[in-house]
This record gives C-alpha cells, structure tokens and sequence, in this order.
C-alpha cells in the first residue's frame, strides 16, 4: 500500500491530538485554567499589551506582502486578507484561510489571480524559513538539550528537490514565470525588507506567550517565549481541527517542557495562550466582516475550488 503525504500528515495528526487527550485526562485543572483567565482580565495593561503587538504582527505580515508586489496593492486590503486568512483557519478545521486571502487581494485591489496566489504561497514559504530559522538560533544559543533527526532534514530536502525537479520537467513555462514574479518580488531592498517584516512578525507574536507565563508567574525569557513559539507554529503543518486545536497545546507544551515548565504548568499555559489567540482571532475577523463583508457562501466557494482564478 503508498502512503500519500496526506495519509501521512493526517496519521500524524491523529498520534498528535492522542497525545493531546491523554495530556487532558492526566493534567486539565479548570480551577487552575480559570485563575489565569481571570488573572489576565484583570491585568489590563498586559492584556492591551498583549493584543497591540499581536496585531502589530499581522500588519508587518500585511506591510511584507504589499512591499512584495511592489507596493500595489492598498495596506489595507493586505491586512484585511491575512486577517480574514487567520479568522477561516480559526473556524474550519483545515487551513484554508490563505485560499481566502488571494482571493480578497484579486477582487479588492487590481491584482491578477496567478500573482495573488504566488504571492501567498512565496510568503507562507518564506513564513517556514523564518521560523525555521528562529528555531535554530534558538537551538544554538539557547543550548536546548534536543537534536533533530538528519533523517528528518534529509527527507525533507529530498522532497523539496523531487518537487522542483518535476515542476522544470513538465511545467517549465509555469516555472519561468514563477521566478520571474520571485524576482520582480524580492528585487533591490524590497528582499531585505520582506525577510525583516516576517521575521519580526514572528518574534513579535510571542508576545501571546510571553505574556500569558507572566501572568502565571513563571520564569520564561523573550528568546525563550520565541523559540517556543516557533515550534508550536511549526507543529501547524499538522493541522485538522479549527485553529489547530491539540496540535497547538501538545507541540507547546513540548516547547515549554525543554525549560523546565512541568507538563501540568505547560499544559496550563498553553490553554491559556491558545485562548487567547482564538479570542484575538475571532475579533479581529468580525471587524473584518464589518470593514469588506464577504459572505460565507461565497469564501465557502472560493474554498472548495482550491485556487483561485482572476476576475
């Protein structure tokens, strides 16, 4: 029998939210989960706090893919699309959100179908290679005692390789036009401007984390919070239920684990931050609603086509 990358993925994912359960049968404390929420509510400075520079992170996502067409589309329209990419991937249980954001940037500025969809797919890479590699300075610097598998690496680059190879071999007309999109994309210091903006996005988003372990009192550094942080998105890959729930939890309680956070606390924590985040996400994709309405029919639609064509 073949495994496909998608029966794999999906194995995965059902060992992961295994493990999510067993950590819910063996470290749930309500009371616990409870004290921090009240706790952050009445800490309204760091709550604030909290939720500016999490937005702050989505607006330098949103000011990177602007700057990658070259400044074309409005700022507007940009954050509205990753904000409306991070409410659907919040809602349904697979990360289709992205779907969603070409096809608002196609519809709401003057943008060709293929460049909208090029452009989401070279940022969500560039996403990756950015958490990758906060991971690893994290690894390094941090002198956290885990190794990952050559194996792994090496499966990977293999994949990576197989996929260009058959992209040249059969679609080099699509291919061509690719790099040249890449190009124009990354040309002068637009390359060094797009690395910066996704690469701060990211370590400005563990601020979440950051903030939740100082409401719990628990010692935790900022390059800590962010290599945290970083892993736990990562895990995302593995994602089959709405926000990623369990895959989040158990890949960050792991992260929080290798600094000496007990798996009880770890638990705790990551409830909380992963609250937090669906609370963010779903208020921030109301406003979006209510700014550029787009009815869930129609996202359903754009959905299921699994691309999206230009008007």
């Amino acid at each position: 029998m073949r495994l496909s990358f998608k029966t794999i993925k999906f194995i995965c994912s059902v060992i992961i939210i295994g493990v999510f359960f067993y950590l819910t049968v063996q470290y749930f404390n309500g009371e616990w989960i409870m004290e921090g929420i009240k706790a952050m509510i009445q800490s309204p400075f760091t709550l604030t706090a909290i939720f500016l520079i999490y937005f702050l992170s989505f607006c330098l996502k949103s000011i990177a893919w602007k700057v990658y067409l070259n400044g074309r589309p409005r700022f507007s329209t940009c954050l509205l699309g990753v904000i409306y990419s991070l409410f659907i991937n919040h809602v349904l249980p697979v990360k289709a959100g992205d779907l969603v954001r070409m096809k608002v940037l196609s519809t709401r500025d003057n943008i060709g179908g293929e460049e909208s969809a090029h452009s989401v797919i070279i940022l969500r890479l560039l996403d990756i290679f950015c958490l990758i590699g906060l991971t690893m300075i994290g690894l390094f610097v941090l002198g956290v005692d885990f190794k990952i598998p050559t194996t792994l690496i090496t499966i990977g680059f293999i994949i990576i390789g197989l996929f260009l190879v058959i992209v040249v071999r059969f679609f080099p007309a699509f291919f061509k036009r690719q790099v040249e999109l890449l190009k124009k994309g990354l040309r002068g210091k637009n390359g060094m401007i797009i690395l910066i903006a996704v690469s701060t996005s990211w370590v400005l988003e563990a601020a979440v984390l950051y903030g939740t372990v100082t409401i719990y009192h628990r010692d935790l550094s900022v390059l800590e919070a962010v290599f945290a942080n970083s892993v736990t998105v990562s895990g995302q890959i593995f994602q089959i239920t709405p926000g990623g729930i369990a895959n989040y939890e158990s890949f960050l309680v792991f992260a929080l684990r290798l600094f000496g956070i007990t798996i009880q606390e770890g638990y705790t924590i990551a409830i909380v931050t992963h609250a937090v985040k669906f609370f963010f996400s779903y208020v921030a994709g109301i406003m979006a609603i209510i700014i550029y309405p787009i009815p869930f029919n129609t996202m359903l639609s754009w959905i299921r086509v699994k691309g999206v064509r230009g008007r």
